[in-house]
Parts: C-alpha cells; sequence; structure tokens
C-alpha cells in the first residue's frame, strides 16, 4: 500500500512538472506571439493590464537580464513594471497602473525563452492610449559608445519631459532608437550603456544627456562616454621613442580642445628645459601612421611598376559588412593618452618632469598637472657572439 503511494505521488509530480513533454519530435522553434490585447494604435483602453499571448508555455525561470519582468519595457514609466506569467500569457501594466489620458508604449524585447530554452530573436511594440488620442511627436537619433566609436546596442534611452514624466526606449542592433510619442515640449534625453540590462542607469555606467525641444526634425547623437566632475591629471609618462613621450591621465579629455606645445614644460633634474616641438592625440598619430603605410605602399608600387613586375590581384573579400552601413560618431573621440614630441633625444637613465599648464577633461574642468619619470637605460652593446649563432647553439664548424 505505501509503495503504491509512493508511486502516485511521484507521478503526481510528473505531471506538475514545468518541463518540456517527453517524446515526440524535437522542438528547436522559438515561442511565436500570437496576438497582443490592446491592438496597436488603440484608444480609450480601459482594461488593468496589457495581454500578450503566445503559442506555447514561456520559460519563467531565468534571472537578471532574462527575467520575464525584463523583458517588457513601458514607457512612460513609474517604475519596474508589473508582469504577471500564466504560461503562455504574459499580462503587463505600469507599476502603479495606467493612467487616464495617457499614450502608451510597451515594447517586448528579443530574448523570451520556451521550456527548450529556443529564444525569441526579435520583439514587438505596441502604442495605444487611455485617453481618446495619441500623439505624434517623438525623438529618433543614435547611440554610441564614444571612446569605442561604434554604435550601442540595447542602450537605454529616456526622455524627462517638464513635468518629470519619464519615457523609454531600448536601441537596436545599429545603435538606432525612437522615444516617444508625446506632446510638444523640452526633453532632456539620457542615453545609458546599460551593462547589467536592469534598464536602469546605474552609478559608473557610460552615458550622455542632451536637451531636446520637441518637435525635432532630424536624429540626434548621443556619444555615451565615463563621465563625472573630476579633473584630469597625469598618471604615467612613458617614452615612446627617443624624441616621443605618451602621456596617460586618469580622466578622459575633451577632444574639441586644442593642444598647443605652449602649455607643455619638460625640465631634466638641473632644471634645463627641452623645448617641446609638438603635441599630437590619438587620431593625429592614427594619421600619421596611415600616411606613413600608404607612402611605403605607394613606394613599392613605383618600384615593381619600374621593374614590370606585376601586382598580384587581392580577391574580394564578401564576408565583410559594408564599413558605410556601420554608423560612426560625427566627433572624435575623447582619449586620455597624448604624443608629446620633444626636440631632441633624451638622455637614457636619466630623471625628468613633465607639467602641463592647461588640460581640460571631458568633465569640463580645466586644470595643470605634473609628473616625474625616468627614462630607460641604454641598451647593453651585443657581444660577437650574440651576432655568431643563438645562446646554446652548437659551434658552427670550421671550413676545411
Amino acid at each position: 500500500m505505501r509503495r503504491g503511494l509512493i508511486a502516485a505521488a511521484l507521478l503526481l509530480a510528473a505531471c506538475a512538472s514545468a518541463g518540456p513533454p517527453p517524446g515526440g519530435a524535437e522542438d528547436r522553434q522559438p515561442p511565436r506571439l500570437l496576438r497582443v490585447t490592446p491592438d496597436t494604435n488603440a484608444v480609450n483602453f480601459s482594461a488593468k493590464e496589457a495581454t500578450f499571448y503566445f503559442d506555447e508555455t514561456i520559460n519563467d525561470r531565468g534571472t537578471d537580464a532574462q527575467d520575464v519582468t525584463n523583458m517588457f519595457l513601458v514607457s512612460p514609466s513609474d517604475g519596474t513594471p508589473r508582469v504577471g506569467y500564466h504560461r503562455s500569457r504574459i499580462d503587463v501594466r505600469p507599476r502603479h497602473g495606467f493612467r487616464p489620458n495617457t499614450a502608451y508604449t510597451i515594447t517586448l524585447l528579443p530574448g523570451l525563452t520556451d521550456l527548450r530554452s529556443n529564444t525569441m530573436k526579435t520583439g514587438t511594440t505596441i502604442v495605444f492610449s487611455t485617453g481618446p488620442t495619441i500623439p505624434t511627436l517623438r525623438i529618433t537619433g543614435t547611440a554610441f559608445d564614444w571612446v569605442a566609436e561604434q554604435p550601442v546596442p540595447k542602450a537605454l534611452v529616456e526622455a524627462i519631459s517638464p513635468d518629470s514624466v519619464v519615457y523609454l526606449a531600448q536601441s537596436d542592433s545599429l545603435g538606432h532608437f525612437t522615444v516617444g510619442p508625446f506632446n510638444p515640449g523640452s526633453y532632456l534625453v539620457r542615453v545609458t550603456i546599460d551593462q547589467n540590462q536592469n534598464h536602469r542607469a546605474d552609478r559608473g555606467e557610460s552615458f550622455d544627456t542632451l536637451r531636446v525641444v520637441a518637435p525635432h526634425p532630424a536624429p540626434i547623437e548621443m556619444l555615451a562616454a565615463s563621465r563625472d566632475t573630476m579633473p584630469a591629471r597625469i598618471v604615467t609618462v612613458s617614452v615612446a621613442d627617443s624624441v616621443t613621450l605618451r602621456v596617460a591621465f586618469d580622466r578622459l579629455l575633451d577632444p574639441a580642445q586644442p593642444f598647443p606645445p605652449a602649455n607643455f614644460h619638460l625640465a631634466a633634474a638641473d632644471s634645463v628645459r627641452i623645448p617641446i616641438t609638438a603635441v599630437r592625440s590619438p587620431q593625429e598619430d592614427a594619421a600619421r601612421d596611415r600616411a606613413r603605410q600608404q607612402a611605403a605602399a605607394d613606394s613599392v608600387r613605383r618600384a615593381d611598376s619600374l621593374a614590370g613586375r606585376p601586382r598580384p590581384a587581392v580577391p574580394l573579400r564578401t564576408d565583410v559588412p559594408p564599413v558605410d552601413s556601420v554608423p560612426k560618431p560625427s566627433r572624435p573621440a575623447p582619449f586620455t593618452t597624448i604624443s608629446v614630441v620633444v626636440s631632441r633625444p633624451l638622455a637614457p637613465n636619466t630623471s625628468y618632469r613633465l607639467r602641463v599648464t592647461a588640460i581640460r577633461a571631458l568633465s569640463g574642468r580645466t586644470t595643470e598637472s605634473e609628473r616625474s619619470f625616468v627614462t630607460p637605460k641604454p641598451a647593453a652593446p651585443r657581444t660577437p657572439a650574440d651576432t655568431t649563432a643563438p645562446r646554446g647553439a652548437p659551434p658552427r664548424p670550421s671550413r676545411p
């Protein structure tokens, strides 16, 4: 009798399991959204929740960014939305309920999975109103990781109205976003590189803000970077070559500022000043390197042409996406390292002190900074053994 009760209990537990059913063909298809209530562009919506219907059971056991709650954006936002899980149906509403006479945007983000971990690659967005009309104004733009000079997918976009209503959106794979709809007015747009995908702007995450007056006819450019209120100070000075120093700062520098050599002072321990001839940004260094490589390639091409040597054909690659398809920031990226060029080679194994009288951080603060450093020791002269055979190699046989 007892064994029968145990077997019945195990059978009942198996029937109640949320796992995938055994047997049959393996399911490799992600969940499919069947319909949403209300329809997009609906007005006078009066229900308590918006409901998403799927063709199979959704996995509700995700954590962090994969939690079902994090798969929905409700705009305007009053906090984390309320998400009700009902296997193949999900109910969504603002944290404190829908407000009257308000247009809402609810976005289902990519990432929902079924019980076999098949993942939805695309999402959907519905727009509706609890009143009789839906505003038509929106703000569009592109979110960039400014330092990397790359678009940011899944960036958090916030547009804050004059009465502190927060509208939300998320950028797509190319960094493009659309936030709204809302009424005319001045909006503070903030874009955050949402590293933990919690749909909140956390301390330490790169961001950018811009005041935008809607209607705004053109897309905006948001340049997210690490920003604070501190000035930039020199942390290291290293020797790149006999006349070039690499100077690293502890904060991003404003790339729009000039770097006049007169603002930099280099002196040895005896206080003798070494003139500085140029200060270059990373972009200027990269341009110089490209020019040198192009000049070298042109020189080889001319030599081959004069010698009558044919140039090998270079196959056209088809697996690389067009460069023009990936957007780039229109402004030079901020940086933390610059190159300082001196008028004559520095002495080896010698102490120097570099001072900059005015340097502006990305925060806008300008300050002076200085740092002492020691140049490397001179390289040891090579012995005859170094030029005849590698260390540990057997001696060369003498000629007969």
